[in-house]
């Protein structure tokens, strides 16, 4: 069956545009307005400490009723220091905007995991993989620990990590351009915010982020 070079050309755009996300789109035909935005993004929070940036993502999984979001969300905000109590807060707090479903529904999430544990999970530890002063702040790196790929981010002085696959095809984050807490994929420019994996590109996606200690300089990943 023969197509004519138009018809090949306007087939080869639509499969290209059926691989663009919303935002992927909306950033190409609406760049300035697109750029605002994700610079918004980008600034809010910043004046939040960790474990009030946790607890409010805590909310918004509620909210979205993300199992997986929760589980990850909730031991994160342990680990700055947030009680069982103002966890049960925050997820009561979602209630007028996630109903009471959703909030018993994340209430069973909490009452699944075990909050007495220690700070590193069974199976887990600390693992030290290079020094602060290796790593400038404003630029991210690779290290491989455990048999695992790490992308480590300094962002204004404080050391984040997440796995270095992108979602999209997986390129590694740690070779990309780090702005603020948002790291641009080199290979297709998917952003991710660095302190909670958080795939702005695609929201309600995630890479894995890990728990970073610094002491004495050594920079140790919970693994």
């Amino acid at each position: 069956m023969y197509a004519s070079p138009k018809a090949m050309a306007t087939g080869g755009r639509h499969v290209e545009e059926e691989e663009l996300s919303g935002l992927q789109w909306l950033s190409r035909e609406r760049p300035e307005a697109m750029e605002h935005l994700l610079a918004f993004f980008r600034e809010s929070g910043k004046h939040l400490d960790p474990k009030t940036r946790f607890l409010i993502s805590i909310v918004t999984k509620v909210v979205r009723l993300s199992e997986r979001g929760l589980r990850q969300y909730i031991p994160r905000a342990m680990q700055e220091g947030a009680t069982h109590d103002e966890i049960l807060d925050a997820i009561l707090c979602a209630y007028p905007a996630a109903g009471l479903t959703n909030v018993i529904d994340a209430v069973q999430v909490l009452r699944s995991l075990d909050l007495d544990q220690p700070a590193s999970p069974a199976g887990q530890e600390w693992i030290n993989v290079g020094y602060i002063n290796d790593i400038p702040v404003g630029t991210a790196t690779v290290v491989v620990a455990h048999g695992r790929s790490i992308a480590l981010y300094n962002v204004g002085g404080t050391i984040h990590a997440t796995a270095n696959a992108c979602l999209h095809q997986g390129g590694e984050l740690g070779c990309g351009a780090l702005d603020g807490n948002v790291v641009t994929c080199h290979r297709h420019d998917w952003q991710f915010d660095v302190t909670t994996g958080d795939c702005l590109t695609r929201p309600g996606e995630q890479v894995e982020s890990h728990a970073v200690r610094v002491e004495d300089g050594e920079i140790r990943v919970l693994l």
